[in-house]
């Protein structure tokens, strides 16, 4: 499978393992690749491509953005390139922070890495997503998420090996740094951190990365916001030659740390700015724990997504529809809705979405009644989250059809009028 690595502050790409098969792997790879969505069924595993670049646009309420891929060396790419807009698959996940998000909860300018698929068959979503030189095919993502994200998923660990920084005193409003009671945290400084890969890369080689920080770079330690002075302590050491007098550096022992990146003038040339820097498990706990609470909020207000697999017609308006419920949020919210099967007199409600998890007016058109079964499949396929819920309802609505996307609501969670943008009011507005 492909990996990203850096080496030297630049990204580099593991090339494909080709099993003893040759061509045949090749051809394997190329059709996983190119996968097309189909709605009511999940992608294999491994489906699409890798991609990774700068949050520059979203349209929060459909699922919709835009990055600015990572360089590649080429100057043309770079200044000419239009913004490369994606669409979030419906059982497309998004994690900010190794936690269950939305996409308005990132925030522009941070460096996110996707798995992306083809667009679905007559899909128009992203004009003029044929593909050329500079626009990848691949628009549709099953997967979305942060460097941080990324780390906490595939068990990177980075150590911090060093910091450098250049401090500015060339101004009279901060205090001179040859100057023994001089305050260093007042000063404007810029440098950049050298950090080393735990594991090695696929040759057994070593994997290292150097980042650009400053002033701007959010230093986390526990649960507070540190400055670099504070981070380092008394272990800052300045360069012994007096005409260097503003370098200071820290090197810390063994100190793992995680980071999210963000833009660099020398973007182009695969170089980066660190933008959040991690500095114990505490604080990556912390981070982790204040977005989780934003995502469970948000869920039991907008309930948990889903698509219908079977419809069972009754005698008059009602039935029992069969729903799998899509992955990557808070196994919390699962076993809540399975919990509604296993009291007996659970209920649950289903309202109809569209394929960009907009809903038609879901505390009004709802319909409901019990949680009849809630089974969990082993080993779900990507975007799936394996609960497969039963649930009667006291009247068909149009939109309850075999790979139709809808809202589930359970009992105790929030009946809420949401926000226009986030309705659907009519055919034109899908």
């Amino acid at each position: 499978m492909s990996g990203w690595w850096w080496r030297g502050g630049r990204l580099a790409v593991a090339a494909l393992g080709v099993a003893a098969g040759g061509l045949l792997g090749i051809a394997a790879a190329a059709e996983l690749a190119d996968v097309v969505p189909v709605p009511g069924k999940f992608p294999p595993a491994g489906a699409g491509v890798e991609l990774a670049g700068e949050l520059v646009a979203i349209d929060h309420a459909n699922r919709r953005g835009g990055l600015r891929l990572d360089g590649d060396f080429d100057d043309g790419r770079y200044h000419s390139a239009p913004t490369f807009r994606f669409a979030m698959l419906p059982y497309g996940m998004i994690r900010y922070h190794a936690a269950p998000a939305a996409l308005g909860d990132i925030p522009l300018g941070t460096r996110l890495h996707g798995r992306f698929l083809l667009p679905p068959e007559g899909d128009t979503t992203i004009p003029g997503a044929a593909g050329s030189k500079y626009v990848p095919r691949h628009t549709h993502a099953i997967l979305l998420e942060d460097d941080a994200s990324r780390q906490a998923r595939l068990g990177e660990e980075w150590i911090l090996e060093e910091v450098r920084l250049g401090y500015d005193s060339s101004s009279p409003f901060f205090p001179p740094q040859n100057k023994e009671r001089g305050d260093w945290r007042k000063t404007a400084c810029s440098g950049e951190i050298r950090l080393v890969a735990r594991q090695p890369g696929p040759a057994g080689e070593p994997i290292e990365a150097t980042f650009s920080v400053d002033r701007a770079t959010r230093l986390w330690r526990g649960r507070e916001s540190l400055d670099w002075e504070t981070a380092g302590g008394a272990a800052w050491q300045s360069d012994p030659d007096p005409k260097k007098s503003g370098l200071r550096t820290w090197s810390p022992e063994g100190l793992v740390v995680s980071f999210n990146l963000t833009w660099h003038p020398d973007w182009k040339n695969k170089r980066f700015h660190c933008l959040d820097l991690w500095l114990d498990a505490e604080s990556r706990a912390v981070a982790a724990a204040r977005q989780r609470e934003t995502h469970l909020r948000r869920m039991r207000h907008y309930w948990l997504p889903g698509w219908v697999d079977h419809v069972e017609q009754h005698p008059g308006a009602g039935g029992v529809l069969t729903i799998t419920l899509f992955g990557g949020m808070d196994e919390s919210l699962y076993a809540h809705l399975a919990r509604q099967a296993e009291l007996g007199h659970g209920g649950a409600s289903v309202a109809v979405a569209e394929d960009t998890l907009r809903s038609w007016w879901q505390d009004h058109d709802k319909k409901g009644g019990r949680v009849l079964e809630a089974q969990r499949q082993p080993d779900p396929p990507p975007g799936s989250s394996g609960l497969v819920v039963k649930i009667t309802v006291g009247e068909m609505l149009e939109g309850y059809r075999p790979g139709h996307c809808v809202r589930v609501y359970a009992n105790g969670w929030l009946n809420s009028k949401l926000p226009p943008e986030f309705r659907v009011k009519g055919m034109d507005d899908r």
